[in-house]
């Protein structure tokens, strides 16, 4: 049985795209049997999940969405030493995390699952290029989202021939709703009946661009646009929700079954975010999945226009000009014809290229590859 470690930033029940990478990772490896695994994360006291243990490494606070622990690279290097892995599966970027993997001069094999480039610190990237060029050209095999992502990251340019692509998936098993959750969404329909429903769902970071979707919303007729919260609060922007108008609703943070129940009950779903630091949204896998209607920005390089596909799941418009954004709002409230086609072929877009099955085939086969390396080194 082969050892595996994994380091990430956070682990469920903390919820971020990310976060679920990696325990669908885990339960992966989990079915096969073959495997000994372990995750090491920022947050407070160990704990099993899936049968597996997670190191919490307690953070004392966060510097440009770094978590800073003064015990990490104790314990990390503690834990290299006690569990042994075969193989370390490094999620990226988590800079100081990297510095002190470095610094450990770990023999196995490494594998580094890079997320997305650090660039709006350009100010941190001065100090950060040095370690993540080290980890990469350290990595035996580095994971990207997409071809798109993989191509236009600065980061990967120097290691395409490490870069192996495997998509993000979502699990339709995670959509069926309880009988609770159906009647919940048949409430949600009934108390808004005659309006078109916009939903949005998320952390309330700019760059999600949220700000602008409330701008083309505005005083657009028999239509509601339901904002949900993920994360941490943004007081700012909450009292932007407040005074967005009558056709804004905030409903506050989310649960799981909530988002879900949301997302069964919308017509639409707004996907505002304008940058390359949403490499390859879940959240957007999921709303094709259940043949929503996605409207999104062009945003170059980023995985969220290979997701949903303008003019064939969605709409997509220029980044960040809200009035484009307000006239797809039209356009997919006046013609529901138009969202039941769409939505049927998100349907079997995320059937084809973002299901589980393909997700647990293309790492039970690169862990399988990587043993078989390490069986011939023994030799």
């Amino acid at each position: 049985m082969y050892k595996v470690l994994h380091i990430t930033n956070y682990y469920y029940p903390h919820i971020g795209g990310i976060e679920t990478a990696t325990r669908d990772i885990v339960n992966v490896l989990k079915a096969t049997h073959n495997y000994e695994q372990k995750v090491i994360c920022f947050g407070d006291g160990a704990t099993i999940i899936d049968d597996v243990p997670i190191v919490r490494v307690h953070y004392h606070f966060k510097f440009r969405s770094q978590a800073i622990s003064f015990r990490y690279r104790h314990i990390l290097k503690v834990t290299l030493k006690t569990f042994q892995p075969d193989i370390v599966l490094i999620h990226t970027p988590n800079p100081l995390v990297e510095h002190y993997f470095n610094a450990m001069h770990y023999k196995g094999k490494v594998i580094v699952y890079h997320h997305l480039d650090i660039w709006r610190q350009k100010f941190l990237r001065h100090f950060v290029k040095p370690i993540e060029y080290k980890l990469k050209q350290r990595a035996d095999v580095i994971l990207c989202h997409s071809q798109q992502y993989a191509m236009g990251s600065k980061e990967l340019q120097h290691f395409k021939n490490k870069v192996k692509i495997i998509p993000l998936c979502y699990k339709e098993k995670d959509f069926v709703l309880t009988p609770e959750e159906k009647n919940a969404v048949n409430q949600i329909k009934k108390r808004y009946l005659g309006k078109t429903l916009l939903f949005f769902s998320g952390r309330h970071t700019k760059t999600k661009g949220l700000h602008l979707a409330l701008k083309a919303v505005k005083n657009i007729k028999n239509v509601l646009f339901l904002v949900g919260r993920i994360g941490e609060v943004n007081r700012k922007l909450e009292r932007k929700i407040d005074r967005a108008g009558p056709n804004v609703i905030y409903l506050g943070q989310l649960d799981r079954s909530q988002y879900i129940t949301y997302l069964h009950a919308c017509d639409c779903y707004l996907f505002p975010s304008t940058s390359k630091n949403e490499a390859f949204p879940i959240t957007l896998i999921e709303v094709i999945a259940l043949g929503k209607s996605p409207i999104t920005f062009t945003i170059p390089g980023s995985g969220v226009n290979y997701i949903s596909q303008g003019g064939e799941t969605g709409i997509e418009c220029p980044n960040k000009d809200v009035l484009a954004f307000r006239d797809a709002i039209n356009v997919l409230k006046s013609d529901k014809n138009l969202r039941i086609q769409y939505g049927k072929n998100g349907i079997a877009r995320a059937k084809q290229l973002f299901n589980y099955r393909q997700f647990s085939e293309s790492f039970t086969t690169l862990f399988n590859q990587i043993c078989k390396k390490i069986n011939k080194k023994l030799l």
